[in-house]
């Protein structure tokens, strides 16, 4: 595959059998992508996807978004897979119990709101993953927010009294300030 999206594409394809033999149909031309889900950046309550209804798209096309804080394939299929159980539910029931009955019976198992493949659909998903080859895609870290860039301005004392001053690079460059205390030249500590 060359982009992640045709992967993911031909990964719902490959999942499209175990969603009917649990009598469910996933809609036809869903939309798939790797993106940040909507306040899925870091957090507490960190989603690493997300399913949007086909109301809320132009063409009445859902979608579908993986985070791309994740890149084990088999881990990328138990998320697409729980995405599309809203699909088949057009987001209509949250978590609740419409969603849980077809959640369960395609075999995620767990806590409804950060399920996780059971073991019958994760040997499912890891000879699916096998069949679709490597996700083409690589672990994306964003940034940390609460870590900001160190100051641009660098630090200048005075080596006879010790005073202390900040300057930028351009200014130390044109010449070091001089301390105001005794008139001499400061230098880049």
């Amino acid at each position: 595959m060359e982009t992640r999206e045709a992967w993911l594409l031909s990964a719902i394809a490959g999942l499209q059998p175990i969603f009917e033999d649990s009598g469910h149909t996933i809609p036809e031309g869903i939309r798939v992508s790797v993106g940040f889900p909507k306040g899925g950046k870091g957090g507490k309550y960190r989603r690493i996807g997300e399913c949007w209804p086909r109301s809320s798209c132009g063409d009445a096309t859902g979608s579908i978004f993986v985070s791309p804080e994740i890149e084990e394939p088999t881990i990328v299929l138990a998320t697409l897979t729980h995405e599309l159980v809203h699909a088949v539910d057009d987001c209509q029931n949250g978590h609740k119990a419409p969603f849980k009955r077809i959640a369960t019976s395609v075999g995620l198992e767990g806590k409804m709101t950060a399920t996780h493949a059971g073991e019958r659909l994760n040997a499912q998903l890891v000879e699916l993953a096998e069949s679709l080859g490597t996700y083409p895609h690589s672990l994306l870290t964003p940034p940390d927010p609460k870590k900001r860039p160190g100051s641009r301005l660098l630090k200048c004392s005075c080596s006879a009294c010790g005073y202390t001053e900040r300057v930028t690079r351009q200014w130390l460059d044109t010449g070091a300030p001089i301390c105001p205390c005794n008139s001499e030249s400061m230098v880049e500590t």
